[in-house]
């Protein structure tokens, strides 16, 4: 990595960097406050609430100055490639672009090598750093360590980003990891992701689990028919009142939430759950790597 720092894959970060990224993110929750000059462009190609709203919210929290492109909004959609569109930034003088696209921005190399700091916000089935972030951080302050702790990511692991982040991340730091669902939505090989256990059963899991983290059935990426139906897969696979009782910690989902496709309505917001202290973490999350990319 030269001078310009980037994010754009959890794999290309040292636990020992992450352990930075940590420290700060305990600061900046106690009140540290820093001042950034510059612009950041946050070009979203895909919708998105948490994730875009938390970004532009730490970046005028820092002082940056905020540009947002929407789908159907740039020159994308006349032709213009990617990288293209982040050179036409780095020459409009942006210090930022924060980035999330339909598409798997893989083999990435070249965007490394560009003066503009490049934050992945998500791409295609591939990687969402930052959400692997404030999983990770979100579950060292409920359990003050996730060595050894297991955590078992349910629903769509396919198509999942989250997943691929976020069990990175955990695996980084000692925790055992489990993957639960349709066996049309495991992908046929998981070893580079360390996965532990292989469930068919949430029961099972559940009562392996110390954590469970409910993702989204993400119906936008799907090429066939991966399910019978959205009311079978949550009988089998969501998460039901029965099984809520049956938990043996808390759980977790990156949002947004398909009621009653992954999670019962009345438990979103339940004791058990983690998603609103996601959702806060959110925002010191983004502060903090703009933070660290931006101020070296």
């Amino acid at each position: 990595m030269g001078k310009v720092k980037h994010l754009i894959s959890v794999r290309d970060i040292r636990k020992e960097e992450v352990e930075e990224l940590l420290s700060l993110y305990w600061e900046f929750k106690k009140g540290k406050r820093a001042k950034l000059d510059g612009d950041v462009l946050l070009f979203f190609l895909e919708n998105s609430t948490r994730t875009r709203l938390s970004f532009e919210k730490a970046c005028r929290l820092l002082g940056l100055n905020t540009y947002y492109v929407g789908k159907g909004e740039s020159s994308v959609d006349k032709g213009e490639s990617f990288y293209d569109t982040v050179k036409t930034a780095q020459a409009l003088g942006f210090k930022a672009f924060v980035f999330r696209v339909p598409f798997v921005l893989f083999p990435y190399e070249q965007y490394l090598k560009q003066d503009i700091c490049m934050l992945n916000a998500g791409d295609g089935t591939h990687q969402h750093p930052t959400q692997g972030l404030v999983d990770l951080f979100t579950a060292l302050e409920t359990y003050s360590s996730v060595e050894g702790l297991r955590v078992v990511f349910i629903g769509d692991i396919l198509h999942s980003r989250v997943f691929r982040s976020s069990s990175s991340l955990f695996r980084l730091f000692g925790a055992r990891v489990g993957v639960c669902g349709p066996k049309s939505l495991i992908p046929t090989d998981l070893s580079p992701f360390e996965v532990e256990r292989v469930f068919d059963s949430v029961e099972e899991a559940i009562e392996w689990a110390d954590l469970c983290v409910w993702l989204r059935l993400q119906e936008e990426r799907f090429k066939e028919s991966y399910v019978p139906s959205k009311e079978s897969y949550f009988l089998q696979f969501g998460l039901t009142k029965e099984r809520y009782a049956k938990l043996r910690g808390y759980f977790m989902h990156p949002g947004p939430v398909n009621l009653y496709v992954d999670i019962d309505g009345e438990l979103v917001y339940s004791e058990r759950s983690l998603v609103l202290k996601q959702v806060e973490a959110g925002v010191y999350v983004r502060m903090v790597v703009l933070y660290w990319v931006l101020n070296g």
